[in-house]
């Protein structure tokens, strides 16, 4: 009893790495000791389908994922979401062992973020105890993966009101926060990519949407990195992938290495540009115009120059809000941060913007 007891003591104090992994699997993985894995519990158990998709993205993240796409659909009771990433990937004989319990690539960059702890191998097992499927469908080490989930939303359940998406509003500090909204998947999203958005960029959309997203996103892609007509799919990255058909049925073959079951009729409409890719999720969100307030507290609705020049505060809003779309379009040609605030100034000779520019 006293040699386990020390045994004990000396597991939970010690930060060398022989007394916190009970297996090193390889490939940067580890299966985390009960004791470490303890000690990384998160806040909160997936109690939700809102919650998995928050782990999934969360995962994306850790592993480097500078660009992530979520498809969503509903059948009956069943919500399958596919989610595809250009991180780190997963090596082949990692891709049933990762939802085991315990099993992390963290072990030394346990991260604690809005949502609690992460790096305690338990997300994907607590996703994998609660779907009806969790699968890695495609996967290229150092090129991203492509997990597919399936829910029975009887059992782990999801909020009723899954059409309504959060507006984006500027606090009293001008950041940018999410308004009241059902505390939805597309809200779930919205809080992780305003969250992360100088880490990642987040897409947003239905199978079809994000199979038309992808596809854009690998042709160009295709301007820098060439694919070569002898390359195997499951050797090109699963974010550029897509970009490797060239025709209808070629498109739904590859959708499907990455978990996505597209009609040959969608199939067609993507290759003929009929289905026009996602922008950022967070660019497409509805936005508040706040009124700014002088400091004698009467609303100042104009911005105006030395001359008396007058534009509406809500003119200027809308201004901005017109210029984002093309310059997200421009900024995904140089992989530059498309979520980018543009600056408007107004003085006497004439009306100036500027967009911050942030590598991806």
């Amino acid at each position: 009893m006293a040699d386990q007891n020390l045994h004990e003591f000396i597991d939970s104090v010690s930060t060398q790495d022989r007394l916190r992994v009970e297996n090193d699997l390889g490939g940067g993985f580890v299966r985390l000791r009960v004791s470490e894995a303890e000690r990384r519990q998160a806040q909160q158990d997936i109690r939700s389908v809102e919650d998995a998709v928050i782990e999934m993205l969360r995962n994306a993240r850790d592993a480097g994922a500078r660009t992530v796409f979520v498809a969503s659909a509903k059948s009956g009771a069943e919500r399958t979401v596919v989610m595809v990433d250009d991180a780190c990937g997963v090596p082949l004989n990692m891709w049933d062992t990762i939802f085991e319990p315990r099993v992390t690539s963290k072990l030394d960059s346990m991260l604690f973020d809005d949502w609690g702890v992460h790096g305690r191998g338990m997300a994907l097992y607590s996703i994998k105890q609660n779907a009806t499927l969790a699968q890695v469908e495609s996967s290229v080490e150092g090129g991203g993966s492509a997990f597919r989930v399936v829910f029975d939303t009887s059992k782990l359940t999801e909020r009723a009101d899954q059409s309504t998406c959060p507006e984006l509003q500027r606090s009293e500090t001008g950041e940018w926060v999410l308004g009241a909204s059902p505390h939805n998947i597309n809200r779930s999203v919205a809080e992780f990519a305003l969250a992360n958005r100088k880490e990642c960029t987040v897409y947003m959309g239905s199978m079809v949407e994000i199979v038309a997203t992808l596809y854009a996103f690998g042709r160009q892609a295709l301007r820098t990195y060439s694919i070569m007509p002898d390359d195997s799919a499951d050797d090109v990255a699963p974010s550029k992938r897509l970009a490797m058909a060239r025709n209808a049925d070629e498109l739904v073959d590859l959708a499907a290495t990455l978990g996505i079951s597209i009609s040959s009729r969608s199939a067609y409409r993507v290759i003929n540009r009929n289905v026009d890719p996602c922008d950022p999720f967070l660019t497409t969100l509805p936005r508040a115009v706040a009124t700014p307030v002088t400091k004698k507290g009467r609303a100042k609705d104009v911005l105006k120059d030395f001359r008396g020049l007058k534009i509406a505060a809500e003119d200027i809003q809308d201004f901005s809000d017109d210029l984002k779309k093309p310059f997200a379009r421009l900024a995904a040609r140089y992989y530059l941060e498309p979520d980018v605030e543009p600056k408007i100034r107004v003085d006497s000779d004439g009306v100036h913007v500027t967009f911050p520019v942030r590598k991806m």
